[in-house]
């Protein structure tokens, strides 16, 4: 089975902890205006640079977060240009999550010029984004997003679109992911808000939206559209292609760590918070890492779950991801309930989607999750086709 061999090392730079939304199920603390400073932000950029030497990486991700981050732009576009300005024996890339309401079209322009692919944020259509995603006055941000979709795909049609699926919008789940399909996004996440009050009950309506989804996948996928959803491109990868292999997941605070804007250095996003929380700091950009903190963060993350043992769908669980039990249990070394019950929902129904159309040797299918070259090829496809087809339609 061929593997990745490329060695990364992705680091979040939390530019502010301010937001213009309010998001029900934020976990990113209260939204006060402390953002990072010019000097910590170069500091940040040194010891970025200093672990991938140190670590011999062949590519440094960066990736920028908040709040969100458009809110501190000019400090976006100076720690890239910083960044860009340094000579180095390994590619460095550049990420962003945002929630789109401050994307006008200068801003997406020099994004795209500066090379930063961006993400962003939607949880549905305008009424699941209304009730979930309001802005500081309690009022939806549909509306404002309807013009920056479009001028998002215009600049990259690969750009992804993140949902955020809760209790109360999982009944309308499918719903969701045809909408964002029909605005033009080929490439959808869904994530679970492990940290919202599932129960066997609310579940239930998960499983019949993961049911008609399979269907609309089903059909699609024979009619040749070719998209990507995390909830099943995901878990047929890990029958197709087994699981992942430990050099692919992310290893709290080794592989990945996330900068606040102190400078104090997280493992991951989800434990930056309001960066008052001492219990998961495992350094400073200004002093390095705690390595104390950092490897008994590591080794609890790490160590076996007696809870899996004997599960037969253990290894294609996500109960290995310690940012998603924490949210789930409070305790990274405990897997979720939730992940479990969810796993056990939806793997059948994916896998019963993914033998129907490995039956029929259906070409798309075959190629998507049988060829690991296929993101590549997808991803140069959709960047060099899209403007034809926007040409002739």
């Amino acid at each position: 089975m061929l593997k990745n061999t490329q060695k990364t090392l992705s680091a979040t730079f939390h530019l502010t902890h301010n937001c213009n939304i309010r998001c029900t199920y934020c976990y990113t603390g209260e939204k006060f205006g402390s953002g990072m400073s010019p000097e910590t932000a170069s500091q940040a950029i040194d010891f970025c640079l200093s672990q991938a030497r140190s670590q011999e990486v062949d590519h440094l991700e960066i990736v920028f977060f908040g709040g969100e981050p458009l809110l501190s732009y000019p400090l976006l576009c100076s720690v890239i240009d910083e960044f860009r300005g340094i000579q180095t024996p390994f590619e460095i890339s550049f990420k962003m999550s945002t929630n789109g309401t401050l994307l006008t079209e200068e801003i997406m322009e020099e994004l795209s010029r500066r090379k930063v692919y961006v993400s962003i944020s939607m949880d549905g259509d305008p009424s699941v984004q209304n009730r979930q995603r309001p802005d500081v006055q309690g009022r939806g941000t549909a509306e404002q997003l309807e013009p920056v979709m479009d001028r998002l795909l215009r600049w990259n049609p690969c750009a992804n679109v993140n949902a955020v699926v809760t209790p109360e919008s999982a009944p309308v789940l499918d719903q969701s992911v045809k909408w964002l399909r029909e605005q033009g996004f080929s490439y959808i996440s869904t994530t679970l808000d492990y940290s919202a009050n599932w129960t066997l009950e609310n579940l239930k309506p998960l499983k019949s939206a993961y049911e008609r989804l399979a269907t609309y996948y089903l059909e699609r996928t024979l009619a040749g559209d070719k998209f990507y959803i995390s909830c099943f491109d995901e878990k047929i990868r890990s029958h197709a292609r087994g699981p992942l292999d430990p050099s692919e997941r992310c290893v709290l605070g080794y592989r990945q760590f996330s900068i606040a804007p102190s400078g104090r250095l997280y493992p991951c996003v989800q434990f930056v918070g309001e960066d008052q929380d001492s219990s998961f700091v495992i350094g400073d950009v200004r002093t390095g890492f705690n390595e104390t903190n950092r490897n008994s963060i590591f080794c609890c993350s790490e160590q076996d779950k007696p809870e899996c043992d004997g599960c037969a769908l253990k290894s294609r669980c996500s109960s290995w991801c310690a940012c998603v039990n924490w949210q789930s249990t409070g305790r990274i070394d405990q897997a979720s309930p939730v992940v479990c019950e969810h796993e056990r929902m939806l793997l059948p129904i994916v896998d019963r989607v993914a033998s129907r159309l490995w039956k029929r040797r259906d070409p798309l299918f075959i190629h998507k999750h049988y060829n690991p070259a296929f993101p590549v090829f997808s991803f140069l496809e959709d960047l060099v086709l899209s403007p034809v087809k926007e040409n002739h339609s």
